[in-house]
């Protein structure tokens, strides 16, 4: 009897660490099915997050694309209407001064939407005076005539002499050489407190003149000069021609002046600024 006692203490006793085995085992199975579930869940949530985010930025792509795209339509409808402004304003002086050589560009850096002109002409000269007011003028208002004009192009017709008005400078000699590029090669000169550099090249002579009194230097203002010449070239011309350019720029200066003889007219362009005055000659016709 006793032995039966024990031996069913012994098989509840089995029974009881059985059962707590199997809780524990679903209990690990149950928290491991639960961290299973939790990491599904930030996967999917991370998923979403990053399919958010590449929504986001393909949309900031698009968005900036746009606005670039936009800017620079922008940018290319304004240099359109300069260049229109200038091109409506020409072919208008074209039908006022008939047979006259006229610059397609206006040799503006900025500025070219407030482009103003304004002419006079007479049976021996015609003047044409290009400037940049605070507003866009029609050819020729009267209000033009109080702006400074950064170009001023003139034909004198019918001249018997046009060597006079041009000022052709032959090539010196016996003077002090300098060297402006590798194959070009000018002449200096000291007289009434300036300083005058010689260059020729074809038809054309340049002179560069500095003030001594300014502390200015020739040199550079040549060799600009020169680079320019090379890069936009001057009119076509069978007579001997002439570029003279005092050093400094500023406005209303027109410290830049270009001769030349076309038929029986000679023309003459000043400027005050060289590049300006060699972009309006390259387009010209």
């Amino acid at each position: 009897m006793k032995k039966n006692r024990k031996n069913l203490a012994l098989l509840l006793l089995a029974a009881s660490l059985l059962a707590g085995c199997a809780a524990q085992s679903n209990s690990q199975s149950s928290q491991s099915s639960q961290v299973k579930s939790e990491k599904k869940a930030e996967s999917k949530a991370s998923s979403k997050s990053a399919a958010k985010s590449a929504a986001s930025s393909a949309v900031s792509s698009t968005k900036s694309s746009s606005s670039r795209a936009s800017s620079k339509s922008a940018a290319s409808s304004s240099q359109r209407a300069d260049a229109n402004r200038m091109g409506t304003l020409t072919s208008q002086l074209r039908v006022k001064l008939p047979g006259m050589l006229l610059p397609a560009t206006d040799g503006l850096g900025q500025g070219s939407s407030n482009l103003n002109i304004r002419y006079t002409s007479s049976s021996s000269q015609n003047v044409v005076y290009y400037s940049v007011g605070n507003s866009p003028l029609a050819l020729n208002d009267s209000r033009i005539a109080s702006e400074k004009p950064y170009a001023v192009l003139t034909e004198k017709k019918n001249v018997a002499d046009a060597s006079s008005l041009i000022n052709y400078q032959e090539p010196k000699t016996g003077l002090p050489a300098v060297k402006i590029a590798s194959n070009v090669t000018g002449t200096e000169e000291g007289a009434a407190g300036s300083t005058y550099l010689q260059f020729n090249q074809g038809q054309w002579s340049f002179v560069v003149r500095a003030s001594n009194v300014q502390g200015q230097k020739p040199l550079p203002t040549a060799k600009k000069l020169l680079a320019l010449y090379q890069q936009y070239g001057l009119p076509d011309t069978a007579a001997k021609s002439s570029v003279r350019v005092d050093v400094g720029e500023s406005l209303g200066s027109l410290n830049t002046v270009i001769t030349w003889a076309k038929g029986s007219s000679v023309y003459q362009l000043k400027s005050h600024s060289t590049e300006t005055a060699f972009k309006m000659l390259k387009s010209l016709n």
